[in-house]
């Protein structure tokens, strides 16, 4: 007797009833007032998932980890087209690397700073990180990371700046807001900043 073979926990033939499909505009729009568009597929990932995901948006000691959510969104929300923060830190161009910017300093200085991008995961928690959960002010916490992941001077691109930088010059609240405007140009150059927002708002009536 021919041995039946076990049926899949998931009924695939009915995953599709869990897809909505839209097409989302990103970016500048061109001369004519056109966005580029992007044809998306988002899936409910079942309750289970859902509260993970929510989950991650407060993860204890007013903290939350705006990556991994995005990153959970990636693989069980976002089913057209498919991410993977691997994938797109490989896809950032050598222009999007880095970043120079001149900010309005203390007593009329004009400091210059370089800016290096992170990678998806750290932008995203970066971004995220300004106001802590319960909604404080972690511009300090914020600074120091970006001092050392991502802000170099501009005279010399491999040393990471310090507080003495910003005692010296002034311009450490400018820089922040820098900071979040490159990080969202870079991770929304084909779409996927507008992607992951849409994803959210696709979550929120699901819970």
């Amino acid at each position: 007797m021919t041995e039946k073979m076990a049926a899949p926990k998931v009924d695939v033939t009915k995953l599709q009833a869990l897809d909505t499909k839209k097409t989302i505009e990103y970016g500048e729009p061109d001369k004519d007032g056109n966005h580029k568009t992007q044809d998306v597929v988002f899936r409910d990932p079942g309750y289970g998932v859902l509260l993970q995901i929510r989950g991650k948006q407060n993860v204890g000691n007013n903290e939350r980890d705006f990556g991994e959510m995005a990153n959970m969104i990636n693989e069980n929300v976002i089913i057209n087209p498919r991410y993977a923060f691997a994938d797109l830190n490989k896809a950032v161009t050598k222009r999007d690397e880095s970043k120079e910017v001149e900010l309005d300093g203390r007593q009329g200085k004009k400091p210059h700073i370089v800016m290096k991008f992170p990678g998806f995961r750290e932008a995203l928690n970066l971004s995220a990180d300004i106001r802590g959960v319960n909604g404080a002010d972690a511009s300090l916490e914020v600074l120091q990371e970006l001092n050392q992941d991502v802000f170099r001077r501009a005279d010399n691109p491999d040393k990471p700046l310090d507080m003495q930088f910003w005692s010296e010059n002034g311009g450490g609240l400018q820089a922040i807001q820098e900071a979040t405007d490159y990080f969202n140009e870079v991770m929304d150059r084909k779409g996927y900043a507008t992607i992951l927002v849409e994803a959210l708002t696709f979550l929120q009536p699901l819970f």
